[in-house]
């Protein structure tokens, strides 16, 4: 059977992006070739996108901002004042499915508009939602979506609460790149960045925009520890990466963004971290214990909770906290199993296949 997909996605942080590919080279793996990823903000309106994208993660710099900006639409989401980003994109999305002409759209990011798109027939195209924390916004939710994937148990039991029909929903996990999951030689890895085997490797994720503050400070407190080694990935800040690189520690190594950080993630004892739902699921799929640092309230704060509930990260709040929650981390080797085998329990693997496979199927029942 060909199935035309349509994939939407957002520009607010590289995971979304991630997940709708991760998702596309699922469905062209099972042969399902016509599957089309489309960021419908910045198509839409891109001088408007990209202003709220600065403003985005201008926001984070101050977290009670955007403590407001989450927790505060969410009371909102019921009320007409929403009707403006339920008709965000409409007019490029319906151009879109009228050239396309998609059998399913499948949401990265909660786009409301995707439920107004109609087919030939006049009559709505079924609409998917992945849900990419580990937490669900309101705005990913209406009785109008016909499924929805989501990370973990408790979400689904959240999901009931809020009368959103359990057959409605599939707990499968964050979909990640095919890479997180293969198995690899780790020796040629540590030849391949020239890291010493039998030292511990403290990666620190600085995400897509390096916005992890004080990461300076704590270069320098971990490199004084010679039989610690520190990979720092700064993403696409390059004036952070310069800022490290002066540092010239032997034992410290700094990357730009890099489409290999899986290589890392596989040979690092732990990793400092942002709580971006992406981000912890690839952290998940090698049971990479993790260290949160100062999650910002919303779905940061949300995905830590769980983490930290769940025995898989501990969260820090200033860059002593970092430093020392490290170090007793890397030295004990009793909570550093441990912390692997509770990320075990809570990953989902193969999402993209599964979800693929639910998609076909209940395309296929409709």
């Amino acid at each position: 059977m060909e199935l035309n997909i349509l994939i939407t996605t957002a520009p607010f942080g590289n995971g979304h992006k991630m997940v709708a590919t991760a998702l596309k080279n699922a469905f062209t793996n099972k042969g399902y070739y016509n599957v089309s990823v489309v960021d419908v903000f910045t198509e839409a309106h891109p001088r408007i996108t990209e202003t709220i994208k600065k403003a985005y993660i201008k926001s984070y710099e101050f977290g009670d901002a955007y403590s407001l900006l989450y927790y505060g639409t969410e009371k909102l989401v019921d009320k007409k004042v929403m009707d403006v980003y339920r008709n965000f994109g409409f007019r490029k999305l319906n151009q879109i499915a009228l050239e396309f002409k998609p059998d399913i759209i499948i949401n990265t990011f909660p786009i409301l508009a995707s439920l107004k798109i109609k087919n030939s027939s006049g009559e709505n195209i079924p609409v998917f939602n992945i849900v990419t924390d580990f937490y669900v916004h309101k705005l990913w939710l209406s009785e109008e979506i016909d499924k929805f994937y989501i990370a973990t148990n408790e979400l689904q039991e959240e999901l009931r609460k809020m009368n959103i029909p359990i057959e409605k929903t599939v707990v499968t996990g964050i979909p990640v790149r095919d890479a997180f999951e293969e198995m690899e030689n780790l020796n040629n890895i540590f030849k391949k960045y020239r890291f010493i085997k039998s030292k511990k490797i403290v990666l620190i994720n600085a995400g897509a925009f390096g916005v992890l503050k004080d990461i300076k400070k704590v270069c320098v407190d971990l490199c004084s520890h010679n039989n610690i080694q520190v990979a720092v990935v700064c993403g696409n800040n390059k004036e952070l990466k310069a800022q490290l690189d002066s540092l010239d520690y032997r034992n410290l190594k700094v990357f730009g963004f890099t489409e290999d950080i899986h290589e890392l993630y596989k040979i690092s004892t732990c990793m400092i971290t942002k709580s971006g739902g992406i981000t912890l699921s690839e952290a998940l799929a090698v049971q990479l214990p993790l260290i949160i640092f100062k999650p910002v309230p919303g779905q940061e704060k949300e995905n830590a909770l769980y983490f930290e509930k769940k025995g898989a990260a501990f969260i820090a709040n200033n860059s002593n906290e970092i430093v020392n929650r490290t170090l007793d981390l890397i030295c004990n080797h009793t909570i550093l199993n441990a912390m692997r085998k509770n990320m075990k329990k809570i990953y989902n693997k193969s999402s993209s296949e599964i979800i693929v496979d639910d998609v076909v199927k209940n395309i296929e029942s409709l």
